[in-house]
């Protein structure tokens, strides 16, 4: 079994169409290719099948039949590729646009994370201090002012729960039930 890279791949392969289906895309888009190469190859068998019989007017006239049409076919195949190029040159336009555009977008999209990011650091970093500073002065609050733990309670109360070290009773004094009863009985 071969690994997928040693596999070639074909055009035909690459673009999901078969062989037919790309002859005729690539007759449809340059016709004059094809049909000079076709006069070309019946010039050139005319001119064979006159060299056979010696007859070498009608040979000699063939072969200048091949030189045109074999010169017409390569000035097709220049004109398609020039005007494919000038195609190409409008697609290449746009792509380039596209790819400015993304790339807009994405340096937009990395400033915006940036800027969230930095929001996200110091809302942590307020956060942070807020909760220091709040552990720090109900600590130091009730010990500068001496209460005692029961006293410090009702202030607490409707603010947050009580650590579970000093709670008394039930652990979950602090919830109501909907019906207006509570869970502390």
């Amino acid at each position: 079994m071969s690994s997928p890279a040693a596999v070639p791949i074909t055009p035909s392969l690459h673009t999901g169409e078969s062989y037919q289906e790309k002859a005729w895309r690539k007759f449809r888009e340059q016709p004059l290719v094809p049909i000079g190469t076709l006069v070309t190859c019946g010039a050139l068998i005319m001119a064979t099948v006159k060299m056979r019989r010696g007859d070498s007017q009608s040979l000699n006239n063939w072969l200048r039949v091949r030189v045109i049409a074999q010169g017409a076919t390569i000035a097709a195949v220049c004109a398609g590729t020039y005007a494919l190029g000038s195609t190409a040159g409008e697609e290449t336009k746009q792509t380039r646009q596209l790819d400015e555009i993304q790339a807009h977008r994405e340096a937009r999209a990395g400033r915006d994370r940036k800027e969230f990011e930095d929001r996200l650091k110091a809302a942590e970093r307020q956060w942070k201090e807020t909760e220091g500073v709040l552990s720090g002065r109900d600590s130091n609050t009730n010990v500068a002012k001496g209460d005692s733990a029961s006293k410090a309670q009702p202030s607490i109360q409707g603010q947050m729960p009580q650590s579970a070290s000093s709670r008394s009773g039930a652990s979950w004094w602090w919830f109501k039930w909907p019906w207006g009863g509570s869970s502390a009985s």
